[in-house]
């Protein structure tokens, strides 16, 4: 069954959840000499493994405030450092500079450290430490920690750390009124369908939390764009077949030209042998109930997808596709300790004209993004779903929030390949922690115009 989501009016739209761009103020005193200097910091999660953060303090024997700023990248303890088993991750310093001051020649901390925390499988602010062979016994424990929500980043707090001229603050406060929606623009129809081997027992269950977060995820930004519908649909379990399938394309997704097209894929894909376009083959079978029926009779190649919907006149087509890219013997690795690392986080503002630029842009274009390239496996975790969708995720997040400006589909899905093949090359596919997990580097081809 259909289901559809129609444009209601809102004054707010708030991000939530795990995983989302978060700021967090934290407090902590460093010794010198007879006594200690004291910090505020606030910390901005980028979530494409970057962030800034800025550090205010007064140096010894001065009353005045400085302000400094740093570049953070966020590093894992290498395997078989000294505390590469304390589940902690690093975010280190780097860059400084002062705002409006010189150089005070004080220490400055080398890296903020965030801990697992074992009752919600979080990684929460832990403290700041001078290299990652610091353990936790080590680590110069965080005084304060306050994540922050964006009613409390009001213009009065955010100018505690930036400047008015800067363009953290000019994003927020003065250039994310972008013009109203023009009638063509609000009559967009946003189209999902997400087709889903959720009854699979290796993978159902990641494939599940993907085609979860995925309507959500879309669902949010219709309501942020104030466009007409979300209209959404799903394949799964019984209905787990390439004819159902077939059928949902000619009769589910019947977008108006300046509509929106999603397809969604998430479950087995595999390579056909005799086939070198680079897209995977998506395997229709529940191999519960279907196990002898010929996979490649009961197969749909993502290549002859992107054709179909892209027939049908979309201003954006979108086909993902969650799955390997193999050859069909070979299945998904299930990681159960992930390098993606779940954080809290209420999310910041996105900004209007970023979400237009991506999803609401003249230009007719239709992107086939594949969780892997020829002859890789997509890796998945019970927890959050694939790394692909997850990371896909993050990346649009990234660019809709403040710190992106003119953005595209082609930054978009940058940020998705460089993250998913350094999250996946830092993964562990057993539990023992002596097997990493394979290459992978999604696949993407973007295509404009109408046909």
């Amino acid at each position: 069954m259909r289901k559809i989501l129609i444009f209601v009016c809102v004054q707010s739209f708030i991000l939530s959840g795990v995983n989302a761009q978060s700021v967090y103020e934290l407090s902590f005193s460093v010794p010198n000499g007879t006594g200690n200097i004291s910090y505020n910091a606030l910390f901005v999660d980028y979530l494409d493994g970057k962030g800034n953060v800025r550090l205010r303090f007064a140096a010894p024997g001065s009353t005045d405030s400085l302000l400094a700023d740093f570049a953070v990248q966020e590093e894992f303890a290498e395997p078989g450092a000294l505390c590469s088993g304390e589940d902690l991750l690093f975010y280190k310093l780097q860059n400084p500079r002062f705002i409006e001051s010189t150089d005070p020649a004080v220490i400055l901390p080398a890296y903020f450290c965030f801990k697992k925390e074992p009752l919600t499988g979080l990684y929460e602010p832990l403290g700041i430490a001078n290299s990652q062979n610091d353990c936790i016994a080590n680590i110069n424990k965080f005084s304060a920690v306050a994540l922050k929500t964006q009613n409390e980043i009001t213009k009065e707090y955010v100018l505690t750390y930036f400047k008015a001229y800067e363009p953290f603050y000019r994003s927020l406060f003065v250039t994310n009124n972008a013009k109203a929606l023009t009638n063509s623009e609000r009559n967009v129809k946003l189209y999902l369908l997400f087709v889903a081997n959720v009854t699979d027992a290796e993978i159902g269950i990641a494939d599940r939390k993907n085609m979860t977060e995925a309507i959500s995820f879309f669902g949010k930004i219709k309501d942020f764009l104030g466009i007409s519908a979300f209209i959404y649909d799903t394949v799964t379990g019984r209905d787990f077949n390439k004819e159902k399938v077939l059928n949902k394309i000619n009769t589910f997704l019947t977008p108006a030209p300046n509509d929106i097209v999603i397809f969604y894929y998430s479950g087995h894909g595999f390579r056909q042998p005799r086939d070198g376009r680079p897209g995977p083959y998506m395997d229709m079978r529940d191999l519960v109930i279907d196990k002898k029926k010929k996979y490649l009779e009961n197969a749909l190649s993502s290549e002859d997808i992107v054709q179909q919907i892209r027939k049908k006149g979309a201003r954006l087509n979108l086909i993902l596709t969650d799955c390997c890219n193999d050859n069909v013997t070979s299945t998904n690795p299930m990681a159960t300790d992930p390098a993606i690392v779940p954080k809290k986080g209420f999310g910041l503002n996105w900004s209007v004209q970023n979400c237009r630029d991506l999803f609401l842009n003249a230009m007719p274009t239709t992107i086939l993004a594949a969780a892997a390239s020829p002859y890789q496996l997509g890796i998945s975790n019970p927890q959050f779903g694939g790394y692909f969708s997850t990371l896909f995720r993050n990346a649009v997040e990234t660019h809709l929030g403040f710190s992106k400006t003119k953005v595209t589909w082609d930054s978009v899905f940058a940020q998705t390949k460089q993250q998913t093949e350094f999250k996946a090359s830092r993964t562990w596919c057993n539990v023992q922690k002596t097997i990493k997990c394979n290459r992978q580097m999604p696949y993407v081809n973007i295509m404009y115009g109408r046909f």
